[in-house]
């Protein structure tokens, strides 16, 4: 009967012990929830480039955001895709010979749902 009880008494101490456990978690306590930073791209207009190659550079104001760039055409690409906080990008484009003028649309994508910037890029 004493073996009994004590494997009685080890169940009720686990059981005591998970439930205190578990009733103390608090998703939310002592989480850290950071302020999104403001996200700008300068220039942010419609620009237009020469049919030649070349590149483009942009200052990024990102603060505490990640961030990457996303562009809807072949024919301009990002040289980093991929960055973070403060700093440059740029996007490189090739020669346009085809003679006829051509337009893509470049998106840059902050972390933490902030509003993404895109415009266009047109070229000659």
């Amino acid at each position: 009967l004493s073996l009994v009880g004590s494997e009685m008494c080890i169940r009720d101490s686990l059981t005591l012990c998970l439930t205190l456990f578990l009733s103390g978690c608090d998703k939310d306590e002592g989480a850290y929830y950071p302020t999104p930073s403001s996200f700008e791209v300068k220039p942010t207009t419609t620009l237009e480039v020469p049919s030649s190659e070349g590149a483009i550079v942009f200052e990024i104001s990102a603060g505490n955001l990640g961030w990457w760039i996303e562009t809807d055409k072949d024919w301009i690409s990002p040289a980093k895709k991929y960055g973070s906080g403060d700093g440059k990008a740029t996007l490189k484009f090739t020669a346009n010979n085809s003679g006829n003028p051509r337009s893509a649309q470049v998106t840059f994508h902050p972390t933490m749902d902030v509003k993404p910037v895109s415009f266009t890029i047109k070229q000659k």
